[in-house]
C-alpha cells in the first residue's frame, strides 16, 4: 500500500457498537464508509466482528495466523511492527480499504485476558495508520468484553446502531452505563456519542410500537444522525460487494448515507 498523507492529518477513529446483534452495524459501517470514500475521504474499515458480515460484505476473505497477517496476531504480538499493520489492510476501491476479520478473533478476548497492558493494544496497533487516512470506522462485535473496551480505549467517538425494538433501548443504557464505568475505572476522557442511527425500519406504515419506540429513541440525549428504512438496493449492494455508492450513487439511499455522515459530523454540509 502506497498511500501518503499529503497535509498534516490525523484519522478520525469512530467506532460502531452495540452488543445486541442484529442492528445492522456492519451495513452502517461498510455504507457509512462508503460515504466517506465517494467525498474522497480516505476510510479504513476495521472488522473486529469474528462473524465477519462486514468482511463478507467487501469480498475479502478471512484469515488465520496460518495464512496471512491478523489483527489479533498484531495486538497480541506485533504492536510495534509498523510493518506488519500496514500489511492487514487491504484496497477495496478508490479511498476506501479494510482491515478484514480472521478466525482467531473469536478467542480474542480470552488471549487478551492473558496479556499485559490488554486494554490498549488496539491503539498501539492502529496508531501506525493514523497518517495514512482521514477516517477509521471499527466494526465491533456484538457484546461487552476486553476487546470492546480495547476499542473504546482507542476511539474518538462512538455511533450507535439500533433498531425499532424495546431490546435496542436496555441494549443501549447498558453501553452507556459501560462506557462511563470504563471511564471512571481507569480515569480516562471517554469517546464523546456521534448519534444513534435507527436502522431496519419496515416499509410501509409505523405500528404503534414503533412510533413509541422511534420517539424514545429521539427523546434521549444521544441525537439520532440517521434513519434508514428497508431497501431492496442495499441488500443488492451487499450481494455485489459494493457500497451503495457504488451501486446506486444517485439513489436515495445514497444520498442518505450521505447525509448521515453530514449529520454526524463527518463531513460538512454542501449548499
Amino acid at each position: 500500500m502506497t498511500t501518503t498523507c499529503d497535509a498534516p492529518c490525523g484519522a478520525t477513529r469512530d467506532a460502531l457498537l452495540n452488543q445486541k446483534g442484529g442492528v445492522a452495524k456492519s451495513t452502517t459501517t461498510l455504507h457509512l464508509g462508503g460515504a466517506l470514500a465517494a467525498a474522497g475521504r480516505r476510510t479504513l474499515l476495521v472488522d473486529l466482528d469474528p462473524q465477519a458480515n462486514l468482511s463478507q460484505f467487501l469480498g475479502l476473505p478471512q484469515h488465520d495466523h496460518d495464512n496471512g497477517p491478523t489483527l489479533p496476531q498484531a495486538m497480541l504480538h506485533h504492536p510495534d511492527d509498523r510493518d506488519y499493520a500496514l500489511s492487514l489492510v487491504r484496497k477495496h476501491s478508490e479511498n476506501l480499504y479494510a482491515i478484514p476479520a480472521s478466525f482467531d478473533m473469536f478467542t480474542l478476548p480470552r488471549d487478551l485476558h492473558a496479556s499485559r497492558s490488554n486494554e490498549d493494544r488496539l491503539t498501539w496497533v492502529l496508531e501506525h495508520l493514523d497518517d495514512l487516512f482521514d477516517h477509521v470506522l471499527v466494526d465491533c462485535r456484538p457484546g461487552l468484553d476486553i476487546d470492546t473496551d480495547n476499542v473504546l480505549h482507542w476511539a474518538h467517538s462512538v455511533l450507535v446502531p439500533v433498531e425499532l425494538d424495546t431490546s435496542s433501548i436496555e441494549a443501549l443504557k447498558l453501553l452507556i452505563a459501560q462506557i462511563q464505568t470504563l471511564a471512571q475505572d481507569t480515569r480516562r476522557t471517554p469517546p464523546t456519542y456521534r448519534g444513534l442511527v435507527i436502522n431496519r425500519i419496515p416499509k410501509g406504515d409505523p405500528t404503534l410500537l414503533d412510533r413509541q419506540v422511534r420517539q424514545a429513541f429521539h427523546d434521549l440525549p444521544i441525537p439520532v444522525v440517521g434513519e434508514v428504512r428497508m431497501r431492496d438496493s442495499l441488500v443488492r449492494a451487499k450481494e455485489k460487494g459494493m457500497t451503495i455508492q457504488q451501486y446506486d450513487p444517485n439513489g436515495d439511499a445514497a444520498t442518505m448515507y450521505h447525509s448521515m455522515a453530514v449529520q454526524a459530523g463527518f463531513l460538512e454540509a454542501t449548499p
